[in-house]
Formats: C-alpha cells, structure tokens, sequence
C-alpha cells in the first residue's frame, strides 16, 4: 500500500511539472507583462518554462518584451507560443511563425503585429493589409524600432 501511495505522490508531482502548453482563458486570464484581461482569440501568447510553468500575454508584443527582460538566462523557456491570427485559440511555435505589420491589423498593444503560422499565410494577409512581413528573428531584431518608430504601409 506504501508504495502505491509513493507512485501515485510521484506521478503527480511528475505530471505536474510537464512542460505543455495551458489554455489560455480568454476574457479570465490577464497578461502577465501589462496585467490587461487577454481578450482578443487572435492574439493571445504564451511561455512555458523548463518547469511546466505558463507565462500568458495579450499580444506578441507583451511577449517579446517579457523576453527581453528574462534573457538573463535565469528561466529556461522551453515553449514560445503565439496564436495564428486566422487560427483563434490555436497556438503555434513563436519562432517558427511569420508576423505582419500592417497598420490595417491593428493589435491590442498597438504596435500592429500580427502572428501567423507561416510565411505563405502571413504574405497573403499582406496582399489584402499591406505591411511588411517578419521571420521571428527579425521581428526580435527590429522589436526596439518598431517600439519607437510610428508605422507605415
């Protein structure tokens, strides 16, 4: 009986510390970088670190800056999350995704970028928004700019 109970004690505190992803509760869950209720179905993100624990955002725009400011190394992010902007409540590997910056797309923290799963997608949004389109690499790069520079399509 011993044991049973010191596997299943185990397994708790095993699953407990999994790293996957949470559901964000939208209208419920407030970002953690801006503290606003997460609302927007298109927009929300997310960070899970080495130990299973969920960070959600708002936008990529709180996400990023979070990111910046935890890139001493202490946490480990094992998951960077974004939602697909035509994909409500899907969320998607950040760093594989492409965004728009599209004034025509405005975002909830203002800076108009917009998450997609891939490029094709993200180009064709252009077609019909403008802006320009961004790899993840170059949307953290620019990140800084984008902060200070107002847009244009």
């Amino acid at each position: 009986m011993k044991t049973m109970i010191l596997f299943a004690g185990m397994l708790l505190v095993a699953s407990s510390c999994s790293v996957s992803p949470q559901p964000i509760q939208y209208g419920h869950d407030n970002c953690v970088q801006c503290a606003m209720t997460i609302m927007d179905h298109r927009y929300g993100t997310e960070v899970v670190t080495s130990t299973g624990k969920a960070y959600k955002f708002d936008s990529v725009e709180c996400l990023v800056e979070f990111l910046e400011e935890h890139k001493d190394g202490k946490e480990q992010f094992s998951l960077v999350l974004v939602t697909p902007f035509n994909q409500p409540q899907t969320l998607v590997d950040a760093r594989q995704g492409h965004y728009l910056r599209s004034k025509d797309l405005p975002s909830p923290m203002g800076m108009y970028l917009t998450a997609f799963k891939d490029e094709s997608t993200a180009l064709s949004f252009k077609e019909e928004f403008g802006g320009r389109v961004y790899c993840w690499e170059k949307l953290t790069e620019n990140f800084d700019v984008f902060r200070l520079k107002g847009i244009e399509n």
